[in-house]
């Protein structure tokens, strides 16, 4: 009996899934640390500002270049071979950022540890839609949303105190700990097989070795994906990563002090690690994700929009909150509409319109903030954007439609 309930718990899905989540987790607790050891990191190799955060956003840049090309290596080598492969360049890229001694070593590892985090992302959500397509996708694919903004908040929290007992260094080392710890489980951990319908004359689901074809998508799921992909951006780069980057910017501008700023500012971002996992219980629950997209960034969206207009500040960013519940539907939306065989291109195109939205959503902010010279610019657009975000869901619903037998 005993034998029987650990087998059941090294097979299960919520394993992976909770597997997979620190993993991703770490991600984020890698990413964050140039933020959180700024000042220290700044010292030692003596760097601008301007370098030090091309060292943040280098570590994106990768994601953009390589989530397609992932796909490619994923159906090769399989996911498994794939997934070890970016936790060892997480922890390899964690290793030489540590003892880099100049600028471009330090680029170097951070470089590095961008690609492991594009293949343990894309991979890790396509390994979760094999396992959980057809029951509790969306609860899934939130909880793989929501490690990320977990990783960052641990970040900021613990690198700095770390660093005042160590050193930056050894802060560093740090963030090695919960990928190293995920590369071991997936040794044990067997990802299994897809619980999602296989079609006539394709590959049993779970078979990553597709070796026919490099491009396994077909022109409706191509377009599909595009008009789905797209909403996620919206609502997570335009909607919340503007929003909480130009909020205390325009608080001060109001009379406020920048730890009040801050603090206001960081209510939305300790909210949502909340809302989102909540989010994916209810869509899975009542089925009903379209409508928790529509509810969520609308909601936000208004709140947003108030803020210019007046009234209580912190009840308008609570109430901003709500977009989280949003994540897990638009997460999942891959999953609706992506084969088996298509899977591993799919979810590599869906990362690459994420990742561009993630880029080009906060900096088209910035040059509206230029342009007019005025932070409440920004503040509108970040509700526009979440007002766009339901709209490109529902033109995705339309197309959907219009492909189904009989219409």
């Amino acid at each position: 009996m005993g034998e029987f309930a650990i087998e059941r718990l090294l097979t299960s899905r919520w394993t992976l899934l909770t597997i997979i989540f620190f993993a991703r987790t770490g991600v984020g607790f890698q990413f964050i640390a140039v933020a959180a050891l700024m000042n220290p990191l700044r010292q030692d190799l003596q760097l601008g500002y301007g370098e030090v955060g091309f060292l943040l956003g280098a570590f994106m840049i990768t994601a953009i270049i390589l989530s397609i090309p992932n796909s490619i290596i994923s159906t090769f080598l399989g996911d498994r071979v794939t997934l070890f492969i970016g936790l060892g360049a997480l922890v390899f890229g964690g290793l030489i950022f540590a003892e880099s001694s100049d600028y471009f070593a330090a680029l170097s590892g951070r470089l590095i540890g961008g690609i492991g985090a594009v293949f343990i992302t894309v991979t890790g959500a396509k390994v979760l839609t094999d396992r959980f397509a057809g029951r509790e996708i969306a609860t899934a694919m939130s909880f793989l949303g929501v490690a990320w903004p977990v990783g960052i908040a641990l970040g900021l929290s613990l690198l700095p105190l770390f660093s005042e007992w160590l050193n930056w260094r050894g802060a560093v080392y740090l963030t090695i700990i919960l990928p190293a710890l995920s590369a071991v489980t997936f040794f044990i951990i067997p990802l299994g097989r897809s619980k999602a319908p296989i079609s006539e004359g394709e590959p049993e689901a779970g078979q990553n070795r597709i070796r026919a074809r490099l491009w396994t998508i077909s022109r409706p799921e191509f377009w599909l994906i595009i008009l789905g992909g797209l909403a996620w951006p919206l609502m997570s780069s335009g909607g919340y990563v503007v929003f909480s980057s130009f909020a205390p910017t325009y608080l001060i501008e109001r009379g406020m002090s920048q730890a009040e700023a801050g603090l206001l500012a960081s209510i939305l971002s300790w909210l949502i690690i909340v809302t989102i996992p909540l989010g994916g219980i209810l869509v899975d629950r009542t089925g009903q994700g379209d409508k928790a997209v529509w509810t969520g960034c609308l909601i936000a969206a208004a709140a947003i929009a108030m803020i210019p207009v007046g009234g209580p500040v912190a009840v308008w960013i609570v109430l901003s909150a709500s977009l989280g519940i949003t994540v897990g539907a638009v997460m999942a939306v891959p999953s609706e509409i992506l084969s088996a065989k298509s899977r591993a291109t799919g979810m590599g195109l869906f990362y690459t319109i994420y990742y561009c939205g993630t880029s080009g959503l906060p900096a088209l902010a910035g040059w509206l903030h230029e342009v007019s010279g005025n932070v409440e610019t920004v503040i509108w657009f970040s509700a526009f954007c979440l007002v766009l975000s339901p709209v490109t869901l529902f033109a995705f619903r339309k197309y959907q439609q219009a492909l189904a037998p009989g219409t």
